[in-house]
């Protein structure tokens, strides 16, 4: 017959798991070519019923692109999204590498800085931002799913449904 372990053995997976539980409370759960969908829950206008890949994430700051939000467009131009409430830059993402500037996000997911001529691109125009802190607030007061990133919602051809089909995931 085996003995219990001793009160000593015993603290070790205990101490392990508290300094996991710590780790996970203070890192960020976000990473890039993860998409964020808002839940009912969001209200906020600028945010409500979207759907955003996240391009980068650190211990300090987390930036990501929507998706669902094609602008009006003239004949002629190409479509262009506004890719966030703050109105910095123009960014589009690809589904290949086609441009040697381009960071791979998630399979079939390729982000280049500036606008591409790529017929297979989407440009953004601005991005949605937030501090980690803030972000992950909002993550734990249930504002926020968090999905893994997706080729064929990135590129799907019906922006505007969305975040609507992704409510069943």
């Amino acid at each position: 017959m085996s003995r219990p372990p001793s009160s000593k053995s015993t603290q070790w997976p205990r101490r392990h798991l508290l300094l996991w539980a710590a780790a996970m409370w203070q890192a960020p759960p976000f990473q890039p070519g993860q998409m964020l969908a808002a839940t009912p829950l969001l209200r906020d206008p600028d945010f409500a019923r979207s759907v955003i890949l996240l391009f980068s994430a650190s211990a300090e700051a987390v930036m990501g692109l929507m998706l669902n939000r094609p602008l009006p467009r003239r004949a002629g131009e190409p479509q262009m999204y506004a890719g966030g409430p703050v109105a910095q830059g123009v960014r589009s993402l690809l589904p290949e590498a086609a441009e040697p500037s381009a960071t791979r996000l998630c399979p079939g997911v390729w982000l280049v800085p500036g606008q591409t001529r790529s017929p297979k691109g989407r440009i953004y125009l601005g991005y949605a931002g937030w501090t980690a802190a803030q972000l992950r607030q909002e993550w734990l007061r249930g504002l926020w799913r968090i999905l893994p990133g997706d080729a064929a919602a990135v590129f799907d051809p019906e922006p505007e449904r969305l975040w609507q089909r992704l409510q069943g995931r």
